[in-house]
């Protein structure tokens, strides 16, 4: 007992002068990390971006009589961006090569969904609202629940033209859509 005693008294002294000894090293390791976090505390927060292709969003709406209502904004390409503001982040997506399927409405085994098409969108995260301008805006009666990717050469609108400006704000069980400046052709059904 007394040889362990003896071997371990020299390695607990030694522990303790490395642990309670404090060297000029340790000082200025300590004030070089002291200096680092005051640098990066002091940074201002940048702006970050992400290119992405082939982004499709979908959102689905539940109703009162137990549907769900389907919307999908779908875009070539887009800069997705998140931008610091005081204590928060603002998420921007500027999206390119737009076409927006919404459904308005389902009955039966139909449904009427707006179709937008635009060169240039915007989706604002932070408020969940899509703009858009100079936008080709189409309605259709099409068969089934589903939206299709696109229109089949048989779908044809009963209503379409353009818009100057449209926002889509997506909050609440219906989403709030507004068109500025639309000139409207309805279709006549030639039979």
């Amino acid at each position: 007992m007394t040889i362990l005693l003896a071997i371990l008294m020299p390695v607990l002294g030694v522990w303790i002068y490395q642990v309670a000894i404090v060297r000029s090293s340790d000082i200025d390791l300590f004030r070089e990390l002291v200096q680092k976090r005051e640098i990066a505390s002091s940074e201002v927060p940048t702006q970050t971006n992400q290119h992405r292709k082939q982004v499709r969003k979908d959102i689905w709406f539940s109703q009162n009589d137990g549907s769900r209502l389907h919307y999908q904004i779908a875009s070539e390409g887009s800069l997705l961006s998140l931008k610091p503001i005081d204590n928060k982040f603002d998420i921007v997506e500027s999206l390119q090569g737009v076409k927006c399927w919404m459904q308005d409405k389902l009955s039966g085994d139909g449904q009427q969904a707006r179709l937008i098409e635009a060169k240039t969108g915007l989706y604002r995260y932070t408020t969940q609202e899509f703009t858009a301008n100079s936008v080709l805006l189409s309605l259709f009666k099409l068969p089934g629940h589903v939206l299709p990717l696109e229109p089949l050469d048989t779908d044809e609108p009963f209503l379409s033209g353009i818009a100057k400006d449209i926002s889509v704000i997506f909050n609440g069980k219906t989403p709030q859509f507004q068109a500025e400046n639309f000139e409207a052709t309805v279709a006549s059904n030639e039979n």
